[in-house]
């Protein structure tokens, strides 16, 4: 019976290994004005049911209630003006659901 062959040694080799720093990039917060900050923080606490408003949407309804209540302070309001104004606290949380 012949002998069976011896299977060669393995090298071993050590593999240098070195630790890599991986860099997430900063996620930058946009910076929201004053008044829309406070928004989104009453959105967080009693918003659901109601859309959420974009920084420009909240803008131009926040002028738009401005403008009626000034309007109203000085000649008062009709009734369809009346209306748009509960319209406008209801996005901008500014009444009660």
């Amino acid at each position: 019976m012949p002998k069976a062959k011896a299977m060669p040694k393995k090298k071993t080799t050590t593999r240098k290994t070195t630790k890599r720093t991986v860099v997430k990039p900063k996620v930058k917060k946009p910076k929201y004005s004053e008044e829309y900050a406070e928004y989104l923080e009453r959105y967080a606490l009693m918003g659901e049911g109601r859309p959420r408003l974009s920084p420009s949407e909240f803008d131009r309804y926040d002028d738009e209630l401005l403008d009626l209540l000034a309007q109203e302070m000085e000649h008062g309001l009709d009734d369809e003006q009346i209306i748009r104004v509960k319209e406008l606290e209801y996005l901008l949380l500014d009444s009660e659901p």
